[in-house]
């Protein structure tokens, strides 16, 4: 038997694997862990463990909630919710673009009443 019309096509196939592999990991590497603001004084918290995106903003009584979403391929999406501190009881759908290391787009939706709020946030 000629290993050779086995073996070849078959590295080649793992290369291939391999490469997209990494080229998917790599997508979803940017790591936004951190500290951002969204357009004003209230800071954003999130956490980033590979492609999934845990967050807190905490403006004490005012507005706390949490997110929890992904990011692939610069894109972000997710689910909020308010937490009781602050009395709110909403919860929506998070979407938004990584612009740059330092900028990220972010559009949260409210599920109860359809009412988008869009932000520009900043490291």
């Amino acid at each position: 038997m000629d290993f050779r019309k086995f073996y070849i096509p078959t590295v080649i196939a793992g290369l291939a694997l391999l490469t997209s592999a990494n080229q998917a990991q790599a997508q979803t590497t940017s790591d936004l862990t951190g500290t951002w603001y969204c357009g004003g004084s209230t800071p954003l918290y999130i956490r980033q463990v590979g492609s999934e995106l845990w967050g807190l903003t905490d403006g004490g009584y005012s507005v706390t909630n949490t997110f929890y979403g992904t990011v692939l391929n610069g894109f972000i999406n997710g689910t909020w919710a308010d937490l009781p501190k602050a009395g709110w009881t909403n919860y929506g759908y998070v979407s938004g673009k990584v612009v740059s290391s330092t900028q990220i787009t972010r559009t949260d939706t409210f599920a109860s009443s359809g009412y988008v709020s869009s932000y520009t946030c900043n490291r």
